[in-house]
């Protein structure tokens, strides 16, 4: 099937690094291109396409309507070209490309380091890059194509993403070691939220939904600290100041090393799941279904050792060693 194209790839490419730098002269140190070369090459773009992609200012330039139209499909083309020929390759055995993963925190705490370590000794030509974010911000990323795929908690289905669920964990309260509750088996969610608790800013899932479980029996959160990074929650409550609300997982150390204490919240249980995300109109590299198989594999690993309390929403034998390439990620 022929094709009438007037662009090519280095143009697109060049067009993208220009895009993303602001700036000619950033692009060309970027991409070691002679500027008068990289702006003969837009130049040809611009007259293949007959539009102006760029605004040139003094400060560098800026993208005109057509230029963020290109920009997004461009940015698609190259990364789908990218996924083919790691895909391509994968059919001969070798695994390469590159794989951008998103943890929450509490999970980055929990068992990123495993992910990590197994997914560069099975796969060493993959070039994996890991971030870290909220929930809302992860998903977020995901839509922009800025990730591969996310590990978070569920808070929509929204139509452009897709969600793999992994297990469905419990809320437990997370109080320090010496305080009038730290020896109870169980405490209700009516007796926590009389609590002084130590909580992220608004945006962040586990504060909406506590804000709404609150606001469902006619109070509000009793705030006693409103913290933006995860650390400093735990920290905040080891240290005496108040109370949260986390997964056992999330202070599985800390509660091993009797620094604080995690209370099963009842009457009623609080669940939230956790989730692998992907985008619903990219189809996954081989690259990223492999990551995500491992993902699965750690999470059953510290659900079967009890590190992580919580119902598994997988079976393990999907992870079946025979399958070469298993889509783990379809249909979901």
């Amino acid at each position: 099937m022929p094709f009438n194209l007037n662009v090519d790839l280095r143009q697109l490419n060049t067009f993208l690094t220009v895009a993303d730098t602001g700036s000619f002269s950033r692009a060309s140190e970027k991409l070691f291109v002679a500027q008068p070369a990289l702006s003969r090459q837009i130049r040809m773009l611009e007259e293949a396409l007959n539009v102006d992609v760029f605004v040139r200012h003094g400060r560098g330039v800026v993208l005109t309507a057509a230029g963020e139209l290109l920009y997004e499909r461009a940015l698609t083309l190259l990364q789908s070209l990218e996924r083919t020929q790691a895909d391509v390759t994968a059919v001969a055995g070798e695994v390469t490309g590159q794989v951008v993963l998103g943890l929450l925190p509490t999970v980055a705490h929990t068992f990123s380091g495993a992910i990590i370590e197994e997914y560069r000794k099975r796969f060493p030509q993959v070039n994996l890059a890991v971030k870290s974010a909220m929930s809302g911000t992860l998903q977020q990323m995901v839509m922009q194509y800025r990730l591969n795929l996310a590990i978070s908690y569920s808070q929509s289905n929204h139509k452009n993403l897709r969600y793999r669920p992994l297990l469905e964990e419990r809320l437990y309260l997370i109080s320090p070691t010496d305080t009038k509750v730290s020896n109870r088996s169980e405490i209700t969610l009516d007796e926590v939220l009389e609590l002084p608790l130590v909580m992220p800013e608004e945006k962040h899932g586990l504060r909406v939904a506590m804000e709404k479980e609150a606001a469902e029996r006619n109070k509000s959160l009793n705030l006693a600290l409103e913290v933006s990074a995860w650390p400093m929650l735990t920290d905040m409550v080891r240290r005496g100041l108040g109370y949260t609300i986390l997964s056992s997982a999330a202070v599985h150390e800390m509660t091993t090393r009797k620094e604080v204490i995690a209370i099963p919240i009842t009457s009623p249980e609080l669940k939230r799941t956790l989730s692998i995300v992907t985008p619903t109109d990219l189809p996954s590299s081989v690259a990223t279904l492999k990551l995500a198989e491992i993902i699965m594999q750690q999470v059953a690993e510290q659900v079967g050792s009890g590190a992580w309390k919580g119902k598994l929403l997988f079976d393990p034998k999907e992870l079946n060693p025979a399958t070469k390439h298993p889509d783990l990620l379809a249909g979901v």
